[in-house]
């Protein structure tokens, strides 16, 4: 009988002990807390994709614009250009971009269009698997 006396008190003690409940709960909370900063970086990786490609495209119509990757009287060629040299520069990015390029009434616009998916770092997250990021700027062509 001595002998189950001290197995009782421990049984007693580790039943009303509360500190493992720490445990427990950081074992429900970290897996949430993983995915919330998943969609953390995911999201920050977008937002600075669509900042670098909204730069390129600023730049690239800049130049066209002002003449430097042609002449006003050729506009098939500078559209062209504006586009190779956009998908190029924005080929870091994705590799699956598309740019389109337009000379109307004196103003130069592009458009690009980049898929969310090849921003992302995690993809763990497959809302934004679908999301297009459009990226569009205009300039009035100088003379």
């Amino acid at each position: 009988m001595r002998a189950i006396a001290p197995l009782g008190r421990r049984l007693r003690y580790l039943l009303l002990k509360e500190t493992g409940a720490v445990t427990v709960e950081g074992v429900l909370w970290v897996p949430i807390y993983g995915v919330f900063f998943a969609l953390l970086v995911d999201v920050s990786l977008m937002f600075n994709g669509q900042s670098q490609a909204r730069r390129i495209i600023q730049d690239v119509n800049r130049l066209a614009s002002t003449g430097y990757l042609g002449d006003m009287d050729e506009p098939a060629l500078i559209e062209q250009a504006a586009e190779d040299r956009a998908t190029a520069s924005l080929s870091h990015l994705s590799s699956a971009a598309e740019v389109e390029t337009t000379i109307v009434d004196n103003v130069v616009s592009i458009v690009a269009t980049i898929p969310g998916s090849d921003l992302q770092a995690t993809g763990i997250l497959s809302i934004f698997s679908d999301i297009q990021i459009v990226v569009s700027a205009s300039h009035l062509v100088e003379s």
